[in-house]
């Protein structure tokens, strides 16, 4: 991936780590279950093909996908496929989750449930990495 099509955010991080790919005892934050987070790997994934297999979702609701794909890139990728994105200029983070259990997220306005969501109170991918950040310093 072209580094200059992440947010600024996201290029800092790298600076600092390659991501994360394996971990153990972790603290509950939003990186458990994935088997990718903020790698270059996980920046590959075509958001527009996942879109596009899972179109279905919209279409069985009446609606069209919206968001465009090429604007959001993944940051993470959970072990049963759903995945974080972030928007590719401001950071402004989504799931796409056509397999949660998640309590604190609510549909994309346009969008049904169990496919693009915001996470409450993770508005951006700062906040995303801040927050998982800070459950690991405080984790013992």
């Amino acid at each position: 991936m072209d580094g200059d099509s992440v947010p600024q955010t996201h290029k800092s991080f790298w600076k600092l780590c390659g991501g994360i790919v394996e971990r153990f005892r972790e603290p509950a934050t939003w990186w458990n279950n994935q088997n990718e987070v903020l790698t270059v790997d996980a920046t590959r994934v075509g958001i527009a093909d996942v879109l596009t297999d899972y179109a279905w979702l919209w279409e069985d609701a009446g609606l069209e996908v919206s968001i465009s794909p090429d604007e959001y890139y993944a940051v993470a990728i959970e072990v049963n496929g759903n995945l974080t994105l972030a928007h590719r200029d401001d950071g402004r983070l989504l799931l796409f989750a056509p397999d949660h259990a998640f309590t604190d997220v609510a549909p994309l306005a346009g969008s049904p449930p169990y496919s693009l969501l915001t996470i409450d109170d993770v508005p951006d991918l700062a906040t995303w990495i801040e927050m998982c950040a800070a459950a690991w310093r405080h984790h013992r």
